[in-house]
């Protein structure tokens, strides 16, 4: 098994990365959410994370929206105490750009596609039930106990 690198995978195709507790999965998260904005330049409506729980889907819009907050800081002081910000802006020559475009990041941020799994299914049955023939307003049961009862 390979160490993976944060700053040198490739932001295309499949990457499968195992890891256990506080192995820091949500860091590297962090880290390749913001190389898809600096780097592929995309929004942060174009970026889908999805997680199991509510309490891991909020954290991680906490820690990429604090993730953000600092990248900027350190794009506009030159310098970071993450090693991995350091090398971010070592990597960008046009770093008025990379502020802008993390700026944009943060105003838009609540349009950002952080989800459980079931979040993002309810999403997606919501916004195509024409196309899937659902209901329009149809809704994901976690609980079913009410329902069998």
């Amino acid at each position: 098994m390979e160490t993976f690198d944060i700053l040198n995978s490739p932001l295309t195709g499949t990457n499968l990365i195992e890891a256990s507790a506080g192995t820091g999965k949500t860091y590297t998260i962090e880290g390749l959410f913001i190389r898809l904005i600096l780097e592929k330049r995309l929004l942060v409506d174009q970026i889908l994370v999805v997680t199991f729980t509510n309490a891991a889907a909020e954290e991680l819009k906490d820690r990429i929206r604090s993730k953000l907050l600092e990248t900027k800081n350190a794009f506009i002081e030159g310098i970071s105490a993450d090693q991995f910000l350091n090398a971010l802006i070592d990597n960008h020559n046009d770093t008025k750009t990379a502020i802008q475009m993390i700026h944009d990041a943060l105003i838009n941020f609540d349009t950002a596609a952080i989800y459980t799994i079931h979040g993002f299914c309810q999403r997606l049955l919501t916004e195509n039930a024409f196309e899937t023939g659902g209901l329009f307003d149809t809704e994901l049961v976690t609980d079913q106990t009410d329902i069998q009862q």
